[in-house]
């Protein structure tokens, strides 16, 4: 009877051995970041270009007779919406291989003159439309919504820098280096998150 039970008992335990082996526990991976299908930073820049075309150009047209709050808050609102969203996709890309952030080999100069284009599109708008504010006196009251706008632009503008950190050394003073033409309008909005990091001299 003895001899059946330590048979058991040998048979209980090398099933066990067989079963572990057969199925092992799964392994969890931390510190990784699983690889995304998102938008190259080159791609959210060129579609957030896009979405806001309609509104940069708005922006720009303003004139003496509509350079009022009215006219021109839904046109900022749509344009941080869209900046926005880019934001979100730019964040998304921390962490990500080279190929997946950039989605091309371009080196940093190439790079940098896809965000300088950004903004100067952007700032050159920004700065007619308060030429034409200033030019009526009703700069006062426009100022705050444009410079938030700028300010929205700007946490795109390190959002970008922050996921390229480890890809590109001097982006932001190659960056800085392409947008001589609406360095005045940051620094007349005193955009300081772009003045910062972009190392703007005042």
């Amino acid at each position: 009877m003895l001899f059946f039970k330590s048979l058991a008992v040998l048979s209980a335990l090398a099933f066990g051995a067989i079963s572990s082996l057969a199925a092992p526990a799964p392994v969890t991976e931390t510190g990784l970041v699983a690889r995304c299908s998102c938008d190259s930073l080159p791609t959210i820049i060129a579609t957030l270009k896009d979405d806001i075309s309609v509104s940069v150009a708005a922006i720009a047209a303003i004139t003496a007779d509509n350079c009022t709050v009215a006219a021109i808050t839904p046109i900022v609102a749509d344009i941080k919406a869209h900046v926005n969203v880019a934001i979100t996709a730019v964040v998304a890309l921390s962490g990500q291989p080279i190929d997946v952030i950039i989605g091309a080999d371009i080196d940093v100069n190439a790079f940098a003159a896809i965000v300088a284009d950004l903004l100067v599109f952007i700032f050159v708008s920004v700065g007619a439309c308060l030429k034409v504010c200033v030019s009526v006196g009703v700069s006062a009251s426009i100022m705050p919504l444009l410079c938030g706008l700028g300010e929205v632009v700007g946490a795109l503008i390190v959002a970008i820098l922050n996921v390229c950190a480890g890809i590109y050394v001097g982006l932001g003073v190659a960056i800085y280096g392409l947008i001589g033409v609406c360095v005045s309008v940051i620094i007349q909005l005193n955009i300081s998150v772009l003045i910062n990091v972009l190392a703007i001299v005042l």
